[in-house]
């Protein structure tokens, strides 16, 4: 499944923390997420919301003016 959040400030927080415990309900105990590596914000609020930095890949997906972008791996493991 993906979900793309863009929201206003203070509602990405409670959005991911919906996911999270949305997805344990449902049995998932793992959550992995990939985010352009320039997008500090969302790295950011992942990180608030318990998720750690796995890994990253270099030059895997275009943004939406055409130039190659990384993207931070992040995991939430269910405790």
């Amino acid at each position: 499944m993906q979900i793309c959040i863009q929201s206003y400030p203070g509602i990405g927080t409670a959005l991911v923390n919906t996911i999270i415990r949305e997805a344990e309900q449902c049995g998932y105990w793992s959550i992995y997420s990939a985010i352009f590596s320039i997008n500090k914000a969302s790295i950011a609020l992942h990180k608030k919301c318990g998720f750690r930095e796995i890994g990253y890949r270099e030059r895997i997906a275009k943004d939406r003016f055409g130039k190659w972008q990384n993207t931070t791996l992040m995991e939430y493991r269910a405790s």
